[in-house]
């Protein structure tokens, strides 16, 4: 029986726009009316993620930064990890002469050594701040704490910088296209699959009870915890691949979710 059902936010849950259709929107409600407990894994941060949980007047658990952190339902932290100091500094300054934006994740903002026409865009598609901070490689491992590292520019030269990358660091990193124009970079061990088994033990939750829907690869890490994975319908074939099943929407797989529930109780009856 599904106890716990967790839902990536961008392409997932969240449409263009920060979209979230109201079929989605009740069938989280439904969810919870049935004691199912939500989490919300992201790339995005935690300050992001309680957007949308006010968004939906909600107070769920969180998986934000690619499973950098863990915050339960009373927004307690459980998890925290980041680069190594020295892992960080490097890849902070790879892309200087590149046509990439580099933006650099703390715990609760974005950071940029500056702010310019190439990057002023970015802020758009934000629900966190955006600080200037010139300095900020001299800062990492002190002032700047990090679990992220984000690239932004062509996705055909991502994916160029993102085979450099794991040709390089490939032992201690792990770098995901999370969007059309985004490459997300992460120790190796941090991602959402490390995130939603630190919940799963905090909550008394087993794989099999869990529910996870995604559409990016930085969601596969999460389909290895439970045998109920879902991934978008939209989303590339290797991902669709990587998950047992395949959903149009959020609200599919939590039908799903409260099926099993619902023959759960009736073969209760049936033996009683």
């Amino acid at each position: 029986m599904i106890k716990l059902i967790v839902s990536d936010l961008d392409g997932t849950l969240l449409q263009k726009g920060h979209h979230i259709h109201d079929r989605d929107r009740q069938a989280i409600y439904n969810a919870l009316e049935n004691g199912i407990s939500v989490c919300f894994a992201s790339g995005r941060m935690y300050p992001e993620i309680r957007h949308v949980m006010n968004e939906l007047e909600l107070e769920v658990p969180a998986v934000s930064q690619n499973g950098a952190y863990v915050h339960t339902a009373e927004r307690k932290l459980i998890r925290q990890d980041t680069f190594e100091t020295s892992l960080i500094k490097e890849l902070a300054v790879v892309a200087l002469d590149m046509p990439f934006v580099t933006v650099m994740c703390a715990p609760d903002h974005y950071v940029l050594t500056e702010l310019n026409e190439r990057n002023a865009h970015i802020q758009a598609n934000l629900l966190a701040p955006v600080h200037v901070m010139p300095h900020a490689v001299e800062a990492l491992g002190k002032e700047l704490i990090c679990g992220k590292i984000t690239f932004l520019g062509d996705i055909e030269k991502l994916l160029i910088l993102q085979k450099q990358l794991l040709s390089a660091y490939g032992g201690h990193i792990d770098a995901y296209v999370a969007d059309v124009d985004c490459l997300d970079v992460m120790p190796r061990h941090i991602s959402k699959g490390n995130g939603l088994r630190a919940l799963q033990e905090h909550l008394g939750i087993l794989p099999e009870e869990t529910l996870c829907i995604g559409d990016s690869f930085n969601d596969v890490s999460m389909f290895a915890t439970t045998p109920h994975s879902f991934a978008m319908a939209n989303s590339h074939p290797d991902l669709r691949a990587k998950a047992r099943y395949t959903a149009n929407g959020v609200a599919d797989a939590i039908e799903w979710a409260l099926k099993s529930v619902s023959d759960k109780v009736i073969g209760k009856e049936g033996r009683s």
